[in-house]
């Protein structure tokens, strides 16, 4: 009987303890790639992993930090080389947050920081090189500022993966200029493979006369393949000269007891 009479009250204390502890108590979930910050009046306490958390609602408080890696676009900027040449050079950084607390406590805005970073490191890099080396891509110039940018940036917790050179724009006057030499070093290079190979085969036939005069007999073994190779092709005709020596041989002989003529200058010889 007592119990049916306390059993009201009972219900009434666990709603009000259910209503305290949602006033009370706050419940945190941090998704998954997020870090939250954790404040206690206003000073920072801890850092919240992804999951669920439960803290006091009185006096605290929370901010979300994205620690996925992100892209931040530098558009074309008006940069000098080392001989004082205006170049337009666009980038591309790959970044992410790798320290939530000083990311959010040390500077203002760390994007904002990172571009003025890179922008800088842009600006220095590029006057330390010529135009030639520049507009050739014969400077790594994204690896050289993803050295720099990364150990300035690393001071408020951002970690730079990679810097991307996306574009180098030069004057129009310039690109024709470069346009011309590179079609000059061009022309040249085939000249001198031509020259070079002229030079090879003109070395092969001199081998081969020096070894044909000291072997005569190569000749007659080079007309003999060649004779051999284009005998399987239908339709060719060689005419071979003849010496004296088988002309004379190949002349009829006279009839016995008969007195052979000499050949006057109008005979022509006589072929079998």
């Amino acid at each position: 009987m007592d119990t049916f009479r306390f059993f009201p009250l009972l219900v009434v204390a666990f709603v009000l303890g259910a209503v305290a502890y949602k006033l009370l108590v706050l419940k945190v979930v941090v998704p998954e790639g997020f870090t939250t910050l954790l404040y206690r009046q206003g000073r920072f306490v801890r850092a919240l992993t992804p999951g669920a958390h439960r803290v006091l609602r009185q006096g605290h408080g929370t901010q979300q930090v994205d620690m996925r890696q992100r892209y931040l676009t530098v558009p074309g900027q008006d940069v000098l080389s080392q001989e004082q040449v205006g170049l337009k050079v666009s980038l591309a950084v790959r970044f992410a947050v790798a320290e939530p607390e000083p990311a959010l406590h040390r500077v203002q805005n760390f994007t904002e920081a990172l571009y003025l970073a890179v922008q800088l490191a842009l600006r220095e890099e590029v006057g330390r090189h010529p135009l030639e080396e520049l507009a050739a891509g014969r400077v790594d110039l994204g690896q050289r500022m993803r050295e720099r940018v990364a150990g300035e940036v690393r001071a408020f917790g951002l970690s730079v993966e990679a810097v991307e050179v996306k574009d180098v724009m030069l004057p129009a006057d310039l690109r024709r200029a470069f346009a011309e030499s590179l079609k000059a070093k061009k022309e040249a290079q085939a000249m001198l493979e031509k020259a070079r190979g002229e030079s090879a085969a003109l070395r092969n036939l001199a081998n081969a006369a020096r070894l044909m005069e000291e072997h005569p007999s190569l000749l007659e073994l080079r007309m003999l393949q060649t004779l051999g190779s284009a005998s399987t092709t239908p339709g060719n005709t060689f005419v071979l000269g003849v010496g004296p020596e088988l002309t004379s041989l190949g002349r009829r002989r006279p009839a016995r007891g008969s007195t052979p003529r000499p050949p006057s200058e109008g005979d022509e010889p006589e072929s079998t």
